[in-house]
């Protein structure tokens, strides 16, 4: 099935070699996540400062954003993964010398930045090297490759611990794996350098105007996933639920992420981009709106959150899809770094919105400013459409 998404020859190699190093690095996010934040509250931090020094993350990946593009064209893109896969590694042998809170923004803020720089890159070499009919299985295969990698994180933390330097040699060690594949993609380096005829590359407002549904997307994808993994257990132990159905409920959603994005991807490979970022958001807003009459009932939730996990972990894909075809090779750096400032945005503000909604009218309003910002990618990516057929009409 995979030999049939991926181009022959060296261009499908290097494809996989690009994806195995993201995959390989997304090991490291989600065991280097948990870790820290078990560090800190076993040295007494409480959970309010844990989070607030968990942001500096974030603050590094928007702060590098903007810098990946020169450091891809003057380091070439290949170098410009190898380093940053070199500089979060080292970075995170400095964490355990010293637990101090202040050290630890400092090096959160370097490990986003660089973690910003390597995905940038990364993904914008997909986009890039995936031909057109195959963009939305190829991008939905480096989805679905990057949550395995995802899901296992916190599995090596059970096997390591969080005591002494091990978990971080064994996060830091997974990252110099991910350098090793990118020795088989010096081809990428090529087809990102080149020229973009419009002149220097899309400025600020071009961008927005050019991809302002694939930002869209993206920043609902933030709110919605960051919210899942951050409130649904609140939520769930609100209204008399087990703990352990709140870890249960989380890897049905997730487990509906990694089985569905292929297919999706099939479907947006014929549908079009547009369509399937609409038909995904109609998917999301329905499950999120039954959410809570079907945890109620029990049973029906699985299958809720398996379909609904599906569509709303299809947003990004579908969303980096769009992007690939809105911008040609030569562009897709500058405009992948603005793509992650829009998913930057949405960690931000996902949280702290919901939660306040949910301060606001109790915790069974956990879903509704998520099903209100999946209704508001649905018209996001019907708009366009629609204004095209209004301009063809006489």
């Amino acid at each position: 099935m995979i030999a049939g998404i991926l181009p022959a020859g060296g261009a499908g190699r290097q494809l996989v070699a690009i994806v195995a190093t993201a995959s390989l690095a997304s090991v490291t996010i989600s065991l280097g996540l948990p870790l820290l934040s078990i560090v800190l509250h076993g040295h007494g931090v409480d959970s309010f400062t844990i989070g607030l020094n968990t942001t500096a993350g974030a603050l590094g990946s928007l702060a590098a954003a903007p810098l990946a593009e020169p450091i891809a064209r003057r380091l070439g893109a290949v170098a410009a993964m190898q380093l940053a896969l070199l500089v979060a590694a080292a970075v995170l042998l400095l964490f355990p010398l010293a637990v101090d809170l202040w050290l630890w923004a400092l090096w959160r803020i370097l490990l986003g930045g660089s973690g910003a720089v390597l995905f940038i890159v990364s993904e914008a070499a997909i986009n890039a090297m995936a031909p057109p009919e195959r963009r939305g299985r190829i991008l939905a295969l480096y989805a679905t490759s990057f949550s395995l990698g995802y899901a296992a994180g916190p599995l090596l933390l059970a096997l390591t611990g969080s005591e002494g330097f091990l978990p971080f040699l064994v996060a830091a060690a997974f990252l110099l794996l991910a350098a090793g594949p990118l020795r088989l993609v010096a081809g990428v380096d090529r087809v990102l350098a080149e020229p973009d005829r419009r002149g220097r590359g899309p400025g600020p407002i071009t961008l927005v105007r050019r991809a302002a549904l694939p930002f869209a997307g993206v920043l609902v994808y933030a709110v919605l996933e960051t919210s899942f993994f951050a409130l649904l257990p609140v939520y769930l132990l609100a209204i008399g639920r087990p703990e352990s159905l709140a870890a249960l409920l989380l890897s049905i959603w997730i487990a509906g992420n990694i089985l569905l994005q292929l297919p999706i991807g099939w479907f947006v490979d014929r549908l079009g981009g547009e369509r399937s970022l609409a038909a995904c958001a109609l998917v999301a807003a329905a499950s999120l709106l039954l959410l809570d009459p079907a945890v109620r009932t029990g049973w029906a939730v699985w299958p809720l959150l398996l379909f609904g996990g599906g569509a709303m972990g299809a947003f990004y894909t579908v969303s980096l899809v769009i992007l690939g075809q809105r911008f040609a090779a030569g562009e897709l750096v500058r405009a992948n770094a603005a793509f992650v400032v829009a998913f930057q945005i949405g960690l931000l503000i996902g949280p702290a919105t919901v939660g306040g909604v949910m301060r606001a009218f109790g915790a069974e309003a956990f879903a509704w400013p998520l099903a209100l910002a999946s209704v508001a990618a649905l018209v996001a990516a019907l708009a366009r459409p629609a204004a095209r057929a209004a301009r063809r009409s006489p």
